[in-house]
């Protein structure tokens, strides 16, 4: 094959801020010899100094295969195996999808240019080449090439540090057997559904312990999604542990979380919150709220759910805010649900929201012999969430179930 080159002004050597492209490996794919060492040559001049070489279409796949090169410059016309053969091949492998390929050609139209693009290759340079044009071309795809590789370095790395938040997270929520030991002291039962809306999000919920008669449950939402919103729930869950000899007071215990949360968050930042006394040996509910969704009580077996109404203020906007406490019964027979407002605010597959409303008639036409799972699965069904589905936001569900146990003399 007879090559000419061009022998116009060379562009000035890349700046020191490039210095790693000079470091990526070039492969050149020709059969002509003196083609193969005028490229390397004029690449030399600007700091390339690691190259491959290939004689013909089968030699370039074998080092491709073998070294996966930053960049290939590959010859049209090569007669074991052409240019876009070569170039399809490549494409074909996942491994190998986005390393830049620089087809060299003779002659260039509109048709021939889109018969090269379909094949795959990033580029090309008209023979003879111009040594200004080959060096912006391969610096131009190199740099694109390293950008594309950072990205998804931290792609990757994002993800990871994502996963380990997301089962930190998760372990911050109360475990199956934590459930199961306090449902078997309790002479409860006791379920729950957590999923955030991304990989880690702003509900979070725990069980707390108090003495051998109640132990308190709160569910808290923070404003947006995300990292942020993530962070705020493992900064309220030490402050909520730090509070705790304030967690057999509903009121006082909101009115200490809102007070230090008022000094540690963001303007705009808030987040709303109840907490529940549960009194199993008085059946007895306490119950504070600052701006959470009201929970739903069933009051014995043949009756209708209600919405408990417990106002307040978010944590976190006003540092001087009180809570007020409500009581209600909580015989044998009863059902609480706690939830966050994803739960009636997520929209199903025609864009409806069941609503609060909505969800006390999907509870009401439950039939008793349900368990809390059962409960809980027939709710969130009721609401148009779905396993395969993502959620719009962070969804939190709590049913604790007492009609499954008899009335005991002494106890109440």
């Amino acid at each position: 094959m007879n090559v000419l080159v061009d022998t116009g002004k060379v562009s000035e050597p890349v700046a020191a801020d490039r210095a790693s492209i000079l470091e990526c490996t070039l492969l050149i794919a020709d059969d002509d010899t003196l083609c193969r060492r005028l490229l390397a040559g004029i690449l030399q001049k600007q700091g390339f100094r690691k190259f491959l070489f290939a004689e013909g279409g089968y030699s370039a796949l074998q080092q491709i295969e073998q070294h996966q090169p930053d960049l290939v410059l590959l010859d049209m016309q090569m007669p074991d195996l052409s240019g876009l053969d070569v170039c399809k091949r490549i494409r074909a492998r996942a491994a190998l999808i986005d390393i830049p390929i620089l087809m060299q050609t003779a002659t260039v139209d509109r048709k021939q240019m889109g018969v090269m693009f379909a094949a795959g290759a990033s580029d090309f340079l008209s023979k003879p080449i111009n040594p200004s044009e080959l060096i912006a071309r391969v610096i131009t795809h190199l740099e694109r090439r390293c950008l594309l590789r950072e990205l998804r370095d931290y792609r990757e790395r994002t993800s990871a540090e994502l996963e380990a938040s997301r089962r930190m997270q998760l372990e911050l929520l109360p475990s199956a057997s934590l459930q199961d030991a306090t449902a078997s002291s309790t002479g409860l039962r006791i379920a729950s559904y957590f999923r955030p809306s991304s990989e880690i999000g702003g509900d979070i919920w725990g069980m707390l312990p108090i003495n051998d008669g109640s132990f308190g449950i709160f569910i808290a939402d923070f404003t947006g999604h995300g990292v942020t919103a993530a962070l705020n729930t493992f900064r309220l869950h030490a402050l909520i542990h730090e509070y705790r000899h304030l967690h057999g007071d509903p009121s006082a215990f909101l009115s200490a979380l809102n007070k230090r949360l008022a000094t540690l968050l963001r303007l705009g930042q808030f987040a709303t919150f109840l907490y529940v006394v549960i009194d199993h040996v008085a059946g007895r509910l306490r119950i504070a709220s600052a701006g959470a969704s009201p929970p739903m009580l069933m009051a014995g077996l043949q009756g209708s759910s209600q919405l408990v109404e417990a106002s307040g203020a978010p944590l976190g906007i006003a540092p001087d805010m009180q809570y007020e406490l409500h009581e209600k019964p909580f015989a044998p027979g009863s059902m609480l649900l706690l939830y966050s407002d994803g739960l009636p605010e997520n929209p199903d597959r025609d864009g409806n929201r069941i609503g609060e409303i909505g969800l006390l008639e999907a509870i009401d036409a439950c039939e008793a012999g349900l368990t809390p799972s059962q409960l809980v699965e027939r709710v969130c069904a009721a609401a148009g969430i779905q396993a395969n589905v993502a959620l719009p936001d962070d969804t939190t569900v709590i049913c604790v179930d007492r009609r499954g146990v008899r009335a005991v003399d002494d106890d109440i």
